[in-house]
This record gives C-alpha cells, sequence and structure tokens, in this order.
C-alpha cells in the first residue's frame, strides 16, 4: 500500500478542501449531538469525524487541526 504525503496531492486546492471538511464535521458534530445515544446515526457521525480528521491530517500535516480542549481539562498535567 502507499502511503500518502501532502506533496502526494499536488492538484487539490487544500485550504478549500479543508474548510468544507471542518464544514461537514460541524454538521457531525450536530448530527451526533441530535442523536440518541447507541443509535447507527450517532455511531455514523462519530466514524465520519474520524475519518475528516484522517484526512485533514493527510492535507495538512496537522493531526489536531480541528480538535479543541475542553472547558474542564486541567492543561498543566
Amino acid at each position: 500500500m502507499v502511503s500518502m504525503t501532502r506533496r502526494s496531492l499536488p492538484f487539490v486546492d487544500r485550504d478549500t478542501v479543508v474548510a468544507r471538511l471542518g464544514h461537514c464535521r460541524q454538521a457531525m458534530i450536530e448530527l451526533r449531538a441530535g442523536s440518541p445515544p447507541r443509535s447507527l446515526a450517532r455511531a455514523s457521525a462519530d466514524q465520519m469525524i474520524s475519518n475528516i480528521d484522517e484526512l485533514v491530517w493527510i492535507l495538512t500535516g496537522d493531526r489536531e487541526m480541528f480538535v479543541t480542549k475542553g472547558h474542564g481539562r486541567n492543561l498543566y498535567r
């Protein structure tokens, strides 16, 4: 299997794709929030979020581009 790098996608407008993926990710977060626990919709949204994060990592090299810190986390641990 060939691994993808940022250089292997020369004809992609990365900024546009990443921005659109951000919108898709936000839609999945909203779907997840409105879905019952243990539902197929919630599980599917979780998988889509994971896939979007991985694709953004491939495009940008930044694994945590869309990841935000939780409000209650101890940031100094």
